[in-house]
């Protein structure tokens, strides 16, 4: 008696609808409100900068020195833009923990 395994793959083009849908939920801020709501939670410094990786082509790096307020300004930016704000601890620069934030 011989067994047959059957394995269903699921195909990628399944997956289409939903990244569209995402994608379509993206909203950069823009940069001159960003900064303000930076300035009023405490940033160290706000700059604007080009991106390649940025869907919106720039993004505000965003400096603190508590990273419990960098966390909780990059939560607040990733539920306005849709996308996922990075948090970053770097040794070098106006502060230890900085924040990207794609904006126009």
């Amino acid at each position: 008696m011989s067994t047959k395994m059957v394995v269903k793959r699921r195909s990628l083009n399944t997956l289409k609808p939903k990244l569209i849908l995402l994608a379509k939920d993206r909203k950069a801020l823009n940069y001159e409100v960003l900064r303000r709501f930076a300035e009023a939670t405490g940033a160290v410094e706000c700059f604007w900068r080009i991106s390649d990786r940025s869907f919106s082509g720039c993004v505000a790096e965003v400096w603190f020195n508590e990273l419990q307020i960098a966390g909780e300004f990059a939560g607040v930016c990733s539920d306005r833009t849709g996308v996922n704000c990075k948090l970053r601890v770097t040794s070098e620069g106006p502060a230890k923990f900085y924040v990207t934030v794609p904006c126009l």
